[in-house]
């Protein structure tokens, strides 16, 4: 059984939601293996926020109910000092999103909080130097129902052993993580390819670590994702050696010649079959998942299709566990 997120999926506010859809699906490419679908439903489980970091706009949108929020509205019309925390005001201190899951385990109960930091442009995403507050701007995630922020200036100078060190060394934590992982990836891509981006699901390498010793678990092979600055997705597991093996050929992304900042692609989990990846370059949304068969490009999205007219996404975060992909499409 999975591990359950105590994710929540409403944007709850005054303001009155606009509902945006996305529709219908028809088979338009073969990439990888797959038939791709264009104007197919987003999976559900999902929170995406978006920033135009040259206006700065700032949009959350939920998958599952189909409809956006503008957080900087949220902010400005909340009573609620912590969601006045999600308005983005100053676009020179727009770098990217850092996507956190704050997974650990409480007491022999299993938390799985995803968070997300907007990081300062001074920050380099590639050199996994320490985080503290002088590095982001605000860290977001859901309090009950609301999304909302804490600003950086709330975990300047933490008291030793308090919750807000706690958490700013789990951060950090992550980050070696991450670093460590792009290492390992990076080191056994093709020669003519670059690193973009590595990832491996954060909930399944969760249930790996803290369910591994029970043998009637099997989770089955944690796989390694890497897109490069290419546009493809390379697939790798670790063999009985512990050192990464190639699982399948690579995907190539549909209209991606190359990818101009990494540190704004994204790459998400949407169900233990797959993946959502956001890459900026064309203002697009690819799910690349397996459903049984090898890993292929199963449905792409044009964010002007789901995001308000004229609005630009510089960077996207993730927050929810996702859903099973509904793979029955009309012809």
């Amino acid at each position: 059984m999975s591990i359950v997120q105590k994710t929540q999926l409403g944007l709850v506010s005054a303001l009155t939601l606009a509902l945006l859809t996305g529709c219908g699906g028809s088979s338009s490419s073969d990439s990888g293996g797959g038939d791709t679908e264009t104007n197919d439903v987003l999976p559900d489980g999902l929170t995406l926020s978006f920033v135009d970091a040259s206006s700065p706009k700032y949009i959350a949108y939920n998958t599952t109910t189909e409809t956006s929020v503008d957080l900087n509205d949220l902010a400005a019309s909340s009573g609620d000092s912590a969601v006045q925390k999600l308005a983005i005001s100053d676009t020179s201190t727009i770098g990217f999103f850092y996507n956190w899951a704050d997974f650990r385990m409480v007491d022999g109960v299993a938390t799985t909080d995803m968070k997300y930091l907007l990081m300062k442009p001074s920050y380099t995403y590639q050199s996994g130097a320490t985080i503290d507050s002088d590095q982001f701007v605000q860290l977001v995630h859901f309090h009950d129902d609301d999304l909302a922020a804490h600003s950086a200036d709330e975990f300047a100078d933490p008291e030793v052993g308090s919750a807000r060190e706690a958490a700013l060394i789990r951060l950090n934590d992550s980050v070696t993580d991450q670093q460590t992982l792009e290492t390992e990836v990076a080191g056994v891509l093709p020669a003519d390819q670059t690193l973009c981006r590595a990832y491996v699901d954060p909930y399944l390498q969760f249930e790996h670590e803290n369910e591994a010793a029970e043998a009637e678990h099997d989770h089955g092979d944690l796989i390694h994702f890497a897109l490069t600055e290419s546009g493809r997705v390379y697939f790798y597991k670790e063999n009985a050696s512990e050192a990464l093996e190639s699982v399948q050929p690579f995907v190539e992304l549909d209209g991606v010649s190359s990818i101009s900042d990494c540190s704004r692609t994204t790459i998400a989990r949407v169900s233990e079959d797959g993946v959502l990846v956001f890459i900026p370059d064309v203002q697009t949304l690819y799910l690349v998942d397996n459903h049984g068969a090898d890993y292929h490009q199963h449905s792409v999205w044009d964010l002007a299709d789901i995001l308000p007219s004229g609005f630009h996404a510089d960077m996207m975060a993730a927050i929810g566990e996702g859903s099973e992909h509904d793979h029955e499409h009309e012809e």
